[in-house]
């Protein structure tokens, strides 16, 4: 009864911020069209520029690569869907990496459930940081993946493999099910997950809300704090499982392994149409921001875009969206 309570209250809150008129509300185009767009552009111009791009090998390195991305943008996503941002994705990322490996060989199978316990709790540990210490999530997050990164080239300074023997045990992520890749229907079921979490329980309705307007989520009854701690714990599950299965497909940990994602789980969510500014995007503009950035990972490669100017393009696409999904309005509960 009380979410149905909040939910009349806040319908609107998501919907239109006070500072835009109707008038300016019907004439934008949802980011997520543009985001398509780019999407079979992208698509179109890589398989012009080597026919190779769309066979079957390199349509699977694509999916593979993107389906790590996608968990661990999944996890990103809920934070800044709340107007934060989790910086200690990467470090998060490396410490699981390692301690899954290492402890794979102690207790087998056992390694899983205890590093997701590890990463909800790393997670929950950011959002009580950010809420009862009240330090921004920028530099809470921040602070904690050096602290991980650090913890990690501690337990192991240079990369653990797992060894042959073992190799078994990883069957639940690089095995297959019906001729379906694991790793595949695993990411099928994280997305179903999330989106399950923000569509239709009332934990998402209040993510949006507070993304949408913290203050008037507060005023309607919405516990703030909580809704902050489940974001981030929701952050670190992804991070962790991303973790998982970057591990299990390379048969070894690295403690530098999830640097690379910090930057990338940002991207992919904001690319994908998700608003910085929070309240507006959503798992299925995750999966297109995700799949957008392993096109391009790949396709440049493909074609043979010099590596330093990779990033000049990469970095263009980001400003776009940004520019494209940013809500000016708010821009004073930016986290």
């Amino acid at each position: 009864m009380k979410d149905d309570v909040i939910g009349t209250k806040l319908a609107g809150v998501a919907e239109a911020p006070p500072t835009v008129t109707a008038r300016r509300k019907r004439g934008r185009v949802p980011a997520i069209y543009f985001s398509i767009g780019l999407l079979l552009l992208l698509v179109l111009v890589f398989s012009l520029g080597n026919q190779n791009f769309l066979s079957l090998y390199n349509l699977n390195t694509i999916a593979s690569y993107s389906a790590i991305l996608l968990m661990v943008a999944l996890g990103q996503m809920n934070t800044i869907l709340i107007g934060g941002i989790d910086l200690s994705v990467g470090g998060l990322m490396s410490f699981v990496s390692v301690v899954f490996i290492t402890l794979t060989k102690i207790v087998g199978l056992w390694a899983f459930p205890v590093c997701i316990a590890i990463a909800l709790l790393v997670g929950l540990v950011n959002g009580i940081v950010l809420t009862r210490i009240k330090i921004p999530s920028f530099i809470a997050t921040l602070g904690t993946g050096g602290i991980l990164t650090s913890l990690a080239l501690l337990i192991s300074p240079l990369p653990v493999d797992l060894p042959s023997g073992s190799y078994g045990l990883l069957d639940t992520v690089n095995g297959a099910w019906l001729g379906i890749p694991n790793l595949l229907l695993l990411t099928i079921a994280g997305f179903a997950f999330f989106l399950l979490i923000l569509r239709y329980t009332a934990t998402g309705r209040r993510i949006y809300y507070t993304g949408s307007n913290i203050k008037m989520s507060w005023m309607s009854g919405v516990d703030i704090s909580r809704t902050r701690n489940l974001a981030f714990a929701l952050s670190g599950l992804g991070a962790g499982i991303a973790a998982i299965m970057l591990s299990s497909t390379q048969y070894g940990g690295d403690p530098t392994s999830g640097n690379v994602f910090i930057l990338q789980s940002i991207a992919a969510v904001v690319v994908g149409g998700t608003a910085l500014t929070g309240g507006t995007g959503g798992p299925i503009n995750t999966l297109i921001g995700a799949l957008i950035l392993g096109v391009m990972e790949n396709g440049m490669n493909v074609v043979g875009v010099d590596a330093y100017f990779q990033q000049s393009i990469l970095g263009l696409v980001i400003v776009i969206s940004v520019a494209l999904t940013f809500d000016r309005s708010k821009t004073a509960v930016v986290k």
